[in-house]
């Protein structure tokens, strides 16, 4: 069975590059959206993929990132969430995500609807 990227072609005998994508790590405080008729919580699970809109801070341009959001992260001790408000952890995949997310910026969380709105409180180095 060939590789899972066999697909891509031989980009490297083009001259062709496969860079990946720079990677922040957030916490921040989410104020959830009121929540629609059969819809569940924040999260599917202990994680997940979303969408994260923010607004450049000189600019005001909005722009999209992918984004791993999770509720746990064992290794700090959050605040106690309340139903309308939950700590998470977001992963955020893009080149220019540092200039759209910094302590105290604010943010959207997306995943098919508005999930709620955010305000970064860390940025977290790994």
């Amino acid at each position: 069975m060939p590789p899972r990227w066999a697909h891509l072609g031989n980009f490297a005998q083009e001259g062709l590059a496969i860079r990946e994508m720079k990677r922040y790590k957030y916490r921040a405080t989410v104020t959830l959206a009121p929540r629609q008729a059969g819809r569940s919580g924040l999260l599917p699970g202990p994680a997940c993929r979303m969408v994260v809109r923010a607004a450049h801070r000189e600019t005001h341009a909005s722009k999209l990132f992918s984004a791993l959001v999770s509720t746990g992260d064992s290794s700090w001790q959050a605040p106690v969430s309340t139903p309308d408000h939950v700590v998470v952890t977001l992963v955020v995949l893009g080149d220019t995500a540092g200039d759209y997310l910094a302590p105290g910026e604010e943010f959207d969380l997306w995943r098919g609807r508005n999930v709620g709105h955010g305000t970064i409180t860390q940025r977290i180095f790994v």
